[in-house]
């Protein structure tokens, strides 16, 4: 009788510790390390590039109460690559991190990144179908998904409507071509007071990188393995741009000119088109003439910034939701349009009438098509 008392108490014992136990583990606090840099991916001025973050961690750790989220606060784009490649070799990787575009191949090759194929299947909550298929493919490497896009930027034709007015040129429309392109700064590259001077330009901007993004051509496979300039697209894009740059007749045309209103094209980024055009936010750059934004002659162009998990991280169940959180969560996918420069890579989110009203952008689907045909320039 004593023996089966004192067994029992045993039992009762050890039930009450492994209770005490889980209760402890449950409590234990898990740090998950975030890897950022400070500013704007696309090379314009953004104060507030650790709101979104920062409210997005925000909400992660209350719905994960054990669980806290740190970073390297400033931390400079020009300087994070290598910043990451020393985390990998001290083995200290962050468990989530942004991936640029130029450093998917390296960082998948060398594994670095976590295959998240796996994670996309199992995941009822999450749907790929719902991104832009540029943006998600902006994460593959052969086939293969090792990182969620996070935010887009397309790159678009700007025009000085003024000037093509005053030239009697009508706005392109969304299909225009290589030849109606040519034809437009053909006309108006001109020695108005013939003093041997050129007064007025066709582009400032636009070289080799747009032109092959534009003819469906890269300098390199999609594995980035071997080069592809025996091709013809390439050459045709080398050309075309020789012969826009020889309207100019030896003449440099810059910035400056654009803002003077003596150009009429300038392929720029939406993320400048964001700092630049007068939001009520935003400061007005250019004042002397009325302009727009048309998709890119024969085709669109753009970058998209990515996310990725470690492959070494030892929380990968907990860095899948928190990659989730800011990719594919609805309210940090909405942020972008508040705290930074570029587009949401949700279809939804993007498409929706309430950032249309946001953005008040007239021809807001000039830029769904942008994000729907974007090629990288980065990786040309």
């Amino acid at each position: 009788m004593k023996r089966r008392l004192l067994i029992t108490l045993v039992l009762l014992l050890l039930c009450i510790g492994g209770i005490g136990w889980v209760s402890y583990m449950q409590q234990k606090t898990v740090v998950l390390k975030f890897g950022m840099f400070a500013g704007s991916n696309w090379d314009v001025p953004n104060g507030d590039s650790y709101k979104i973050i920062d409210q997005a961690i925000e909400r992660f750790e209350k719905a994960h109460p054990n669980v806290r989220v740190e970073y390297v606060s400033g931390l400079q784009k020009a300087d994070y690559s290598e910043w990451l490649s020393q985390q990998a070799l001290e083995g200290d990787l962050p468990d989530v991190y942004m991936v640029l575009s130029d450093d998917l191949y390296t960082f998948a090759d060398i594994g670095m990144l976590e295959e998240l194929d796996s994670y996309i299947q199992r995941d009822e909550k999450l749907t790929v179908k719902n991104y832009f298929t540029p943006a998600l493919k902006s994460g593959q490497m052969n086939g293969r998904q090792y990182a969620l896009p996070y935010e887009s930027v397309p790159t678009m034709m700007y025009v000085n409507k003024t000037l093509l007015d005053k030239f009697g040129i009508a706005l392109p429309d969304n299909n225009w071509t290589w030849d109606d392109f040519y034809t437009i700064c053909e006309k108006v590259t001109l020695d108005s007071d013939h003093d041997g001077s050129m007064d007025t330009f066709g582009v400032y901007g636009y070289g080799w990188q747009n032109a092959l993004a534009s003819n469906d051509a890269t300098i390199f496979n999609a594995s980035g393995t071997s080069a592809t300039l025996a091709n013809d697209k390439v050459y045709e894009a080398v050309e075309f741009t020789r012969k826009l740059e020889e309207l100019n007749k030896g003449q440099s045309v810059n910035s400056a000119m654009f803002d003077k209103g003596m150009v009429a094209f300038c392929p720029m980024k939406f993320s400048e088109y964001r700092t630049y055009k007068p939001y009520p936010w935003r400061v007005k750059k250019y004042t002397n003439f009325e302009w727009d934004c048309i998709p890119m002659p024969a085709g669109p162009e753009g970058d998209t910034l990515s996310m990725g998990i470690s492959a070494s991280s030892s929380h990968k169940k907990l860095a899948w939701e928190f990659l989730k959180s800011l990719c594919y969560d609805t309210t940090a996918q909405k942020d972008i349009f508040k705290y930074s420069q570029g587009v949401s890579v949700l279809k939804d989110i993007t498409g929706s009438k309430q950032v249309m009203e946001y953005l008040q952008v007239v021809k807001m689907e000039v830029i769904i098509k942008a994000l729907e045909k974007m090629e990288t320039l980065e990786n040309q």
